[in-house]
């Protein structure tokens, strides 16, 4: 019996589903919790619904969670005590829909945004609603569900990035109304942005309530969020890394088409973020394998993605152009482009994306003598904004491209 229990712990634990952070990386994820805790609501078991939400989040173990539709403040407070009340930490939004006090049984039943984030990750934190003063914010968004804001500073492996997380909550439903108001509540929003935040790091998770290439309302050409998601056009310009999830058929809900839960980032971000890392959860169902099936969780899955703070994949230092050996001609260019080695590379990999962040060219070069120029095959792309990412095994560097 003694032989026996050593392999039947050696299977139990080969059978485990692994956690899907890294102790090198930070890690996000946006998720709906459905009516969390909200009795006749969602879903039928309340216990359950709690049980199983700790088992995924210990399984997730991201160090920054974004969650909306928290009802049960007490729920979601022992919901992350159960991740061990001295490793996180949260704060709940103090606003609702129809609720802007705090206060009151309309906060305490309302659907609540809150965020959970990594004490020994994030520090100088604070939190605030964003556009909490415009009438035009408090109608666009859900009458009050306003942005909500979480800024700290991130330290991973000793290096640390000020960062800003902006939680959102979108107005729902698919008639030209709802549309209406989600696209006046993104104009409003990519102003504030530009205005407060034009250099900072932002992340912008959340349900959006509306896909980001397509629009879940049927009159609609482009998506309520066409503001953000279009905008790569300036210095302040966004990737929207959950859009290519959506084009691929992918969706963020149960038995719906679309993905209307997003991970959006500024350009500042863009050279963190792990290409790759963004995804729908679907694989939840390897912790909770009714999951679906049984609609005991969520009717949606939570999103998921990963960034270098030092802009460090694999250990690969981030530097500038000059520094890698490589001068790039011209830019903006109308029809192709010059890369001019300034030095011998080794080893060299390049990978083109649009602003949407979808690989659009890729090749691998073995040696590059000093002086040599190679021209990446770009031939039929749309005019728009392209990032380069060029990289040898020990440096890599981006570089903004302009197709006019």
């Amino acid at each position: 019996m003694k032989r026996i229990i050593p392999l039947l712990l050696l299977i139990c634990t080969a059978l485990k589903p692994m956690a899907q952070g890294s102790t090198s990386t930070l890690d996000v994820v946006g998720w709906n919790l459905e009516f969390f805790g909200a009795p006749g609501a969602g879903p039928s078991d309340d216990d359950l619904q709690e049980a199983n939400a700790k088992r995924l989040l210990r399984w997730l173990d991201a160090d920054l969670y974004g969650m909306v539709e928290i009802v049960d403040t007490m729920r979601f407070r022992r919901l992350v005590d159960s991740l061990g009340n001295t490793e996180y930490g949260f704060f709940i939004a103090p606003y609702c829909s129809g609720n802007t006090t705090g206060t009151g049984n309309g906060w305490l039943t309302g659907q609540k945004q809150a965020f959970s984030y990594r004490k020994s990750v994030f520090s100088n934190i604070s939190t605030r609603g964003i556009m909490r003063n415009s009438p035009n914010g408090y109608t666009n968004w859900a009458s009050g569900r306003f942005p909500y804001l979480f800024s700290a500073t991130a330290t991973i492996n000793g290096t640390s990035k000020d960062v800003n997380f902006i939680l959102l909550h979108g107005k729902a439903g698919s008639t030209q109304d709802d549309y209406l108001k989600r696209a006046g509540a993104c104009i409003e929003l990519k102003d504030t942005l530009d205005a407060f935040f034009s250099t900072a790091n932002t992340y912008i998770i959340g349900d959006f309530n509306d896909a980001l290439h397509i629009s879940i309302y049927p009159g609609a050409s482009v998506s309520s969020y066409h503001a953000i998601v279009s905008d790569s056009t300036d210095a302040d310009h966004y990737k929207s890394i959950t859009l290519p999830l959506g084009v691929a058929g992918q969706s963020s809900m149960i038995n719906f088409p679309n993905v209307i839960d997003n991970h959006v980032i500024s350009n500042e971000v863009t050279p963190l973020y792990i290409p790759g890392s963004a995804q729908i959860k679907t694989d939840v169902t390897s912790v909770v394998p009714d999951y679906v099936s049984a609609h005991n969780t969520s009717d949606h899955y939570p999103v998921f993605s990963r960034y270098s703070l030092s802009g460090v994949v694999t250990g690969i230092q981030n530097v500038s152009p000059d520094e890698l050996g490589i001068k790039v001609s011209p830019n903006p260019f109308t029809e192709s482009i010059f890369i001019t080695a300034t030095k011998n590379l080794a080893n060299v990999s390049l990978q083109i994306y649009n602003a949407e962040g979808q690989l659009v060219h890729q090749r691998l070069y073995g040696f590059i003598n000093r002086a040599a120029v190679v021209q990446p095959y770009l031939s039929g792309l749309p005019k728009g904004i392209y990032f380069m990412q060029f990289q040898t095994k020990q440096v890599k560097t981006v570089v903004k491209l302009i197709h006019q």
